[in-house]
């Protein structure tokens, strides 16, 4: 138990007098017990102050001085310890109960008295042993032999005590009656002077000081003046030992006046004698005057004021009240009169004495030292306020007291300006008792100083409030020259006031600055020392990223930015020093012991400390909208400092702490992710703050353009959350990835996307294969590997500048300069050239306008979307099927819901600073559908992230490559047959409401119902956006499938074909029955109208763009959904052929499964029908065709709205595949492809002809004895 750790403790030696010794002694304990019981204690500090409770506990107790009826009680001692434990709370009452009963019962004592004890002890019970038995003969003595010598030593002992009292005999001169008393005296117990003396005093104070004040008033006689004075001193020295605080009080108050310090006269001999008598009191006496000293500390302030005058000088109220015109100056007779009185007094008071008052402060006890410190304050708040004289002249600052008829009347002083001479004092006083005062307290005294300092920093005189901020500055200079041991707060205690000033709203500025001034300055300094006082310095300058002022949140970062550059060791705690955390190893078997606890703590430390770091770095970057916002630059260095962060845990020069981890409250230690492992929770305490400050950058809803270039904020955090993750993945399990795509880049994206209100959300393409959307950002490429030759000139040519740190940039941060140095000059994002980018070259390169700059969907929805790619290339393919069936999951549900729309779960993503509550957002439980550039975006990742895939053959063994390839390709299948139910649901939403609509006006026009019936929540005209996306999205998917299915085809197993081409057939079929439905092409036509306005010449203009037919102008059902139709059909055509043909490559085993059969059938049915239906068409389509658009057959399809121009494309490459064939294949064929060949001659298109041609040489030449050569 912890009283019996003391007892233990103590058992060896005694305590010393000296307080500070005292001190130092239970510091050292508090700090070995709390290393040694990691579980008892929260912090050392609770172990210290208790165990002084606990000495002072057995003292009181045990001390037989000390009255039964005064000692302390046992609840009296649970009181006096409440509050210690951390963050004021108190200990379990329990624990406080068994202490007090086992002090109570058995005292502290040290080794060799209780040896001594136990040998009186042992003495007497062999005495006792002795007198029962009786040993005769040469072993032992007779009964009678031990009675004679207890007799002979107790005849020595009272001889002894005789001699010593004669020795103290008065002497003979004195009179009988007072050696009668003396000898009562002392042969009775003493009898408490305060006892003997109080009753009579406070019978006759009364009297006496009316008397010692009317003699002393009237009397010039210098004895009887001395007598007064000497009355004074005795009467205020009586009333003080006493605990008579009415009659002190009333003494030195009377004492004070009849200095005439508190008002404007002639001081006389006896004023100045009574001057000298009060500060003798206040040498002498000081430890009983209590609140008596606030009189006497009044006279000392208005000594010093006159002291001044005496020398000629204006008082520092004159020179303080500069720009206070209300404060007025003292008349020329007044100013004469005080200097006159200062010279008086100069020359009989030294100012030596004055001195000695507060120099003698070091000797007055805990509890005498408080009564001093809160007085002084007081003196110093009434010195700052003008009202220095109340208490010793009865006239307030105002100027004047209420006379017997009510009037005011003047005592000739005037209005005070502020002085600061108690405040210098304090400064004094507390650089006097700061290193000889206990810690404990240190920090009551300081608790008080503190807030004042605070108080008068935030004074509206400017010099007052940079006076009491340069004195905590260097009273902190001179307090953290001592090393704080491990788990005290007391620095944190020390410069609270510092964070007080910061967080004051009516601080100036000029203060603020000063504030991180002194932070600055202390840092540069004494960062070595710094230990609890970290948490105050990284509170404050996270205070300054939200300062309305923009010169404070520029010296707040470049603090910051200093302390990465300069003192990162130091916050670190680099090994090489005594409290080196890294994990000790057996030089046997080269393996981890397990941490001491001094080592668990200091970790826990260094983890907490780090992690405060991160968070101020991550408050410059602006994630809300704000009166005052952050400079883009700050924040955009601020998001380097990130990266600077994540290459410190990769480099494990800050390790994660090993207890104490939970994911419920971000303001508290150990905040981490819920579904961990203990050892994968600790080890994200150190990165959620970082990931979690990244991705609310990524959502933030601050606008951040400049130059025309928009969401620099939320793009940056984009780039630094890729180049932490890119460099440093290979550190995080599966899990650990499955918590960062879930609660930190995935919520981030979404919640991006939802808050985008921009233009961008309702543009719409009038086909699906022509975007209007171009102006959409494209994703990232991979960056260059660490190694990178471009990245290390880049690196030098970074260190070379002045303004840029010494130290060598990580992998992550050097990225992550690289990227933003490529953002901000307009580079072409290859990063391996990032070097060209010099400053003098900024004039003249172009950077791009973008028209959206405040869109997050249109400037970092790509990037940001793109790290899920970027991931799966770099990480997560070497993870294994863990990946595949853990993380892959997460990535494609977001995929899904940015491709087809989903119903979102409620989900949330912490920001850190902002206004929401609980500083999160959180994304909405509603059916959320994407607009369509997203759904461009969605569908671009799927590709990449099939490229991804596809491009780790090198590096994937076969069965992992193709178990990747399988689940994206049944997901994809699913994508796609989702995309196609929701497609068709809204269809016949869209011609049901249609309908409605058409009836509802029918019945309005009949009179069968009310113009006024409100109308249905959603149109048929609201719904066509979506149906777009959807018809959008298919297209793009479809699209994708064509541009890598030559990679996938060797891999593609019988399964994935068949989920993939009956997605496809299943798309084709859905846009054939979409593009001949008559009521929806009407919808689409009314919306086309609907787009162009009411007016006739909207409608002309709209006219002019339709085509001969009537039906082919763009926006039409037919133009999207033939589009649909053909890169559905396209697809379908590439993958077959592919696998007709058997072009697998030397490494695929043919024999796996047979593709040529099941690809047959298939493609020629496909081909057969395209081809049917493109000749119908060009034959009846064709002539109203503009020559031009068969040009480019490959590219007509977004043209016009017919079929021939829309499967002009897939009819090439069937003609390619069809060329492709063997031989044996195409004689298989030829009946049924011949005929559709030779009426293919016919078509408009060049590019189809010149197909047609080739086959005929190649295929068809051979069978009629036409051989190739010879054409």
């Amino acid at each position: 138990s912890f009283d019996e750790s003391i007892r233990l403790f103590l058992s060896g030696f005694r305590l010393p007098g000296e307080a500070q010794k005292i001190d130092r002694i239970m510091e050292k304990f508090a700090e070995r017990f709390t290393r040694q019981n990691t579980d008892v204690f929260p912090s050392a500090d609770t172990a210290f102050i208790l165990a002084f409770s606990v000495i002072m506990l057995n003292t009181d107790l045990h001390n037989p001085s000390i009255k039964p009826e005064r000692r302390m009680t046992l609840e009296s001692f649970i009181r006096n310890n409440k509050g210690i434990s951390v963050d004021g709370g108190d200990l379990p009452e329990d624990f406080l109960t068994g202490i007090f009963n086992r002090i109570k019962e058995k005292p502290f004592s040290l080794k060799e008295d209780d040896e001594a004890r136990e040998k009186v002890s042992k003495e007497s019970s062999r005495d006792m042993f002795e007198s029962l038995f009786v040993f005769e003969g040469p072993f032992g003595s007779s009964a009678e032999d031990r009675k004679r010598e207890k007799f002979r030593k107790e005849r020595e002992e009272m001889m002894a005590a005789s001699e010593q009292m004669f020795k103290k005999r008065p002497s003979k001169n004195m009179s009988s009656r007072k050696l009668n008393l003396d000898s009562s005296t002392q042969l009775t117990d003493s009898v408490s002077p305060a006892d003997v003396v109080k009753p009579m005093f406070d019978v006759t104070w009364g009297p006496l000081i009316g008397t010692l004040s009317q003699v002393l008033e009237s009397s010039t006689n210098e004895t009887s003046i001395a007598l007064c004075l000497s009355g004074f001193v005795y009467s205020i020295r009586l009333a003080s030992h006493s605990g008579m605080s009415l009659a002190r009080n009333t003494f030195v108050n009377s004492l004070a006046k009849f200095t005439t310090l508190g008002s404007i006269k002639e001081m006389k001999s006896k004023n100045i004698e009574c001057i000298r008598t009060l500060l003798s009191i206040a040498i002498i006496d000081g430890e009983y005057l209590g609140d008596s000293w606030s009189p006497i500390l009044q006279c000392i302030s208005q000594l010093g004021r006159l002291h001044l005058f005496a020398s000629g000088l204006d008082s520092e109220d004159q020179f303080l009240q500069v720009g206070s015109p209300q404060l007025t100056k003292i008349s020329e007779a007044a100013r004469e009169m005080e200097e006159n009185n200062g010279k008086a007094v100069l020359a009989a008071v030294n100012e030596v004495l004055i001195d000695k008052v507060f120099s003698s402060s070091v000797t007055l006890s805990a509890r005498g030292i408080v009564n001093f410190i809160d007085q002084l304050v007081a003196v110093s708040e009434a010195e700052i306020s003008g009202d220095t004289k109340r208490g010793i002249s009865g006239v307030s600052a105002s100027g004047g007291t209420k006379g017997m008829q009510g009037k005011i009347t003047t005592s000739g002083h005037g209005i005070e300006g502020p002085r600061i001479f108690s405040l210098q004092r304090l400064v004094e006083v507390a650089d006097y008792n700061m290193d000889i005062r206990p810690r404990l307290t240190w920090s009551q005294i300081w608790e008080n100083m503190g807030n004042h300092f605070a108080k008068v920093g935030c004074n509206e005189n400017a010099m007052v409030s940079m006076f009491a901020i340069d004195a905590l500055r260097q009273l902190s200079f001179k307090f953290l020259e001592k090393p704080e041991l491990t788990d005290f707060n007391f620095q944190r205690l020390f410069l609270k006031p510092f964070l007080l000033i910061m967080e004051n709203p009516g601080s100036r500025e000029d203060i603020r600055e000063l504030v991180l001034r002194c932070v600055d300055n202390i840092i540069r300094s004494l960062a070595h020392n710094l230990r609890s006082g970290w948490k105050i310095f990284f509170s404050i300058l996270t205070l300054s990223a939200s300062d309305p002022s923009a010169k404070i949140k520029t010296l707040g970062l470049a603090i910051l930015q200093r302390l990465l550059d300069e003192h990162l060791d130091e916050l670190c705690r680099l090994s090489g020093n005594v409290e080196d955390v890294d994990l000790p190893k057996d030089l046997d078997t080269d393996q981890e012991q397990p941490l001491s606890s001094l080592q668990k703590r200091q970790r826990n430390a260094n983890a907490d400390d780090f992690v405060g770091l991160c968070k101020a770095s991550l408050s410059f970057v602006q994630t809300e909208k704000a009166e005052n916002p952050l400079p883009i630059g700050l924040s955009m260095r601020a998001l380097c400092h990130t990266a600077c962060y994540a290459d410190i845990i990769a480099e494990k020069r800050v390790l994660p702490p090993v207890s104490g981890f939970q994911s419920t409250d971000p303001s508290l230690s150990g905040y981490t992710y819920t579904g961990l492992s203990d050892d994968e929770a600790l080890e994200m305490a150190i990165w959620r703050p970082l990931l979690d400050g990244l991705a609310a950058g990524i959502c933030s809803s601050a606008p951040s353009s400049s130059g025309g270039v928009g969401c620099l904020v939320q793009r940056g955090s984009v780039m630094a959350l890729r180049a932490i993750l890119l460099r440093h993945g290979r550190l995080f399990s599966v899990p650990q990835w499955a918590a960062i795509l879930s609660y930190v880049i995935l919520p981030a994206i979404q919640i991006g996307a939802e808050n985008d209100c921009s233009p961008v959300n309702k543009i719409s393409s009038e086909s699906p294969s022509v975007s209007s959307l171009d102006f959409i950002g494209e994703p990232l490429s991979l960056p260059p590997l660490c190694d990178d030759e471009g990245l290390k000139k880049f690196s030098a040519m970074a260190q070379s500048d002045e303004s840029s740190p010494s130290r060598p940039l990580g992998t992550a941060e050097l990225l992550v300069e690289a990227s933003f140095a490529d953002l901000r000059h307009g580079g072409d994002g290859n990063l391996s050239k990032a070097y060209r980018l010099k400053k003098k070259d900024v004039e003249k390169r172009m950077v791009h306008l973008q028209p959206f700059p405040d869109s997050w969907i249109a400037t970092t929805a790509p990037i940001a979307l793109g790290i899920l790619s970027d991931l799966v290339h770099v990480n997560f393919l070497l993870l294994g099927d863990r990946a595949i069936d853990v993380l892959w999951p997460i990535i494609s549900k977001q995929l899904s819901r940015w491709t087809v729309g989903s119903l979102l779960h409620q989900s949330q993503v912490d920001v850190s600073g902002s206004d929401h509550e609980n500083g999160k957002k959180s994304l909405t439980n509603v059916e959320w559908q994407p607009c369509e550039a997203i759904v461009r975006i969605a569908c671009k990742e799927w590709c990449r992230v099939y490229q991804s895939v596809l491009s780790g053959t090198a590096i994937l063994d076969k069965t992992l490559l193709r178990s990747w390839l399988k689940t994206l390709n049944k997901d994809l299948s699913d994508i796609i047959n989702q995309n196609i139910h929701v497609e068709e649901k809204l269809r016949n939403d869209i011609v049901e409401s249609k309908l409605a609509s058409i009836e509802r006006q029918n019945a309005v026009r009949r009179g069968n119902m009310e113009n006024d019936e409100p109308l249905p929540r959603m149109t048929h005209l609201d719904l066509l956006p979506k149906l777009k996306s959807r018809c959008i999205a298919a297209h793009c998917l479809q699209q994708y499938i064509s541009s890598f299915v030559n990679e996938l085809a060797p891999y593609i197993d019988e399964d994935a074909t068949s989920h993939l081409v009956d997605a496809l057939c299943t798309s084709k079929l859905a846009s054939r029955d979409a593009r001949q439905d008559e009521d929806l092409a009407h919808a689409f036509q009314e919306a086309f109208f609907e787009q162009w306005g009411d007016g006739v010449e909207e409608v002309e203009a709209a006219l002019r763009g339709v085509s001969a037919s009537g039906t082919g102008h763009r926006g039409s059902s037919q133009m999207f959904f033939l589009t649909q139709e053909a890169s559905a059909t396209k697809a379908t055509v590439i993958l077959l052929s592919l696998l007709y043909c058997q072009n697998h490559g030397e490494d695929i085993d043919p024999d796996s499964w047979d593709a040529e059969s099941y690809a047959e059938p298939v493609l020629m049915r496909s081909i057969m029908d395209v081809l049917t239906e493109f000749l119908a068409s060009e034959v009846k389509d064709g002539v109203f065709v503009d020559p031009n658009v068969w040009r480019s057959a490959s590219e007509s399809g977004g043209q016009v709205a017919f079929y021939c121009t829309s499967f002009a494309g897939v009819v090439v490459h069937i003609l390619e595949a069809i060329h492709g064939l063997e031989r044996e294949k195409f004689e298989r064929h030829k009946e049924s492809l011949f005929p559709m060949l030779c009426s293919l001659v016919c078509v408009q298109s060049d590019e189809i002809r010149q197909w047609v041609s080739s086959i005929f040489t190649k295929q068809i030449g051979p069978l009629i004895g036409v051989m190739e050569e010879s054409q």
